[in-house]
């Protein structure tokens, strides 16, 4: 009779650097939790967080980044004056649509 020499506790083949580094890529974009993954793709949970941890020490962050932030422009009030008592004031563009409104309605024919 054959017996099996193997032990249950034995290490599994080692995942090559490329391998890796394609894992992690697809975990980023899986949108799942490192355990969640790991147990998708059979991976040991703990050994997954060690590479994750691993490329996080490898990573490199840029020390400096130069970013230019647009002034936004000055305030604009335009004011209309549509008879003596009547006045509207426009302070942003996004009211201009309202004022084209109710300018149009003010000038539309009354119904008798």
């Amino acid at each position: 009779m054959k017996t099996n020499n193997v032990s249950p506790h034995r290490r599994s083949a080692r995942t090559d650097a490329a391998h890796r580094a394609q894992l992690l890529a697809e975990f980023d974009r899986s949108g799942l939790s490192a355990a969640a993954f790991a147990r998708q793709h059979g991976l040991n949970y703990t050994t997954f967080c060690g590479w994750r941890a691993q490329r996080a020490k490898t990573r490199k962050v840029p020390g400096f980044v130069q970013v230019e932030v647009a002034v936004p422009p000055p305030p604009v009030e335009l004011v209309i004056e549509v008879g003596p008592p009547t006045r509207l004031r426009i302070q942003s563009e996004s009211q201009i649509a309202l004022a084209a409104r109710l300018l149009r309605s003010l000038n539309a024919p009354a119904a008798c």
